[in-house]
Formats: C-alpha cells, sequence, structure tokens
C-alpha cells in the first residue's frame, strides 16, 4: 500500500491556530521579515494569517501568506486590549453613527410604516433590536434598506422598496 502526503490542514489542529487569535504576534516569514500585528484570523486551509496594525489616526491590515510563514511569536497575550476592536473592524460603520436613541426612532418609524402597510411586524433578537415579517425577513440596526435580510428575493425587493419610498413623517401619512 502507498502512502501519499496528507494535506497539512490534516496534520494541525485548529485549535492550535485559534490560540493566535487577538493576540499580539510577530510573524517571521521565509524572506527574513518580521510581521507585527494583532491577529485577526488564520485561514486554516491556506494558513494565511490576517494581522492588524492600530494606529491613533489608522488601522492598517496586513496578510501573511501561509506558504511564507516560518515562525509565529506571541509578543502580547492579553487578548482584551484589541478584542472589541478587532470584532468590529470589519463591520459598517454607520451602526456607530446613531445613538440608541436614535436607532430606537428608526426602529419605531420603520415599524409603524410597515404596520400601516398592514404587514405583521414583531420585535425580536436578544437585546429586542432586530425588525422581523413573519420570519420571512429581518431588519437590522440602524434600520436601513441596506439592513435588511431575507432568503426569499421577492419578498426583499418589496420591503426595499416600501422603506424607500417611506415618507420622512409617517405619523402624517
Amino acid at each position: 500500500m502507498e502512502c501519499t502526503e496528507l494535506h497539512p490542514i490534516f496534520n494541525k489542529d485548529p485549535a492550535e491556530w485559534m490560540q493566535y487569535v487577538h493576540k499580539e504576534v510577530c510573524v517571521t516569514s521565509s524572506d527574513g521579515a518580521c510581521h507585527y500585528g494583532w491577529v485577526y484570523t488564520i485561514d486554516p486551509v491556506s494558513e494565511t494569517i490576517v494581522l492588524a496594525q492600530f494606529t491613533d489616526s489608522s488601522t492598517d491590515i496586513a496578510m501573511v501568506l501561509g506558504h511564507s510563514v516560518k515562525s509565529i511569536r506571541v509578543t502580547n497575550s492579553n487578548t482584551e486590549t484589541h478584542k472589541e476592536k478587532l470584532k468590529t473592524l470589519f463591520l459598517f460603520k454607520n451602526t456607530a453613527e446613531y445613538s440608541k436613541e436614535d436607532l430606537q426612532k428608526r426602529k419605531f418609524k420603520i415599524k409603524s410604516w410597515l404596520e400601516k402597510n398592514r404587514l405583521p411586524v414583531c420585535v425580536s433578537g436578544d437585546n429586542n433590536d432586530v425588525l422581523s415579517i413573519s420570519d420571512a425577513l429581518f431588519i437590522e440596526p440602524p434600520y436601513s434598506v441596506d439592513d435588511c435580510r431575507s432568503t426569499n428575493e421577492i419578498i426583499l425587493g418589496r420591503i426595499q422598496g416600501l422603506i424607500k419610498n417611506m415618507p420622512e413623517d409617517v405619523q402624517q401619512w
């Protein structure tokens, strides 16, 4: 029986990769360069490491391709330092632009508009922050057209059309 070499993904435990997530590391590449940053994620198949480097004014993202990784050394294992920044790194920024009161007003306005159009709207989610229409469509904060989620394209298109055509003052309508 012939022995074939397995892909490294079958030899490396994913938990081994997870130990680096949200920690500051120095990744040494095959060319001898050191890449410093906070680990956002690691692709277990290609072993590519995504690093985030935070400065006062910006965040830089670096990807160290798996085939060039020679070694990984943890320089700061305090995961709480930048964990929240890393979690929100690729989220839309528009949610942060609204206060809780503004989000509540937007939610109430859209809920009222949908109810005026005779749609069965319920509030759901862990924090009662998601609007749901018959469990077929969900609208998440900040309650804009782009925040509608549905697997049914027809329902999605119709509700997005309603929201686009919503008047400024729903109560007067």
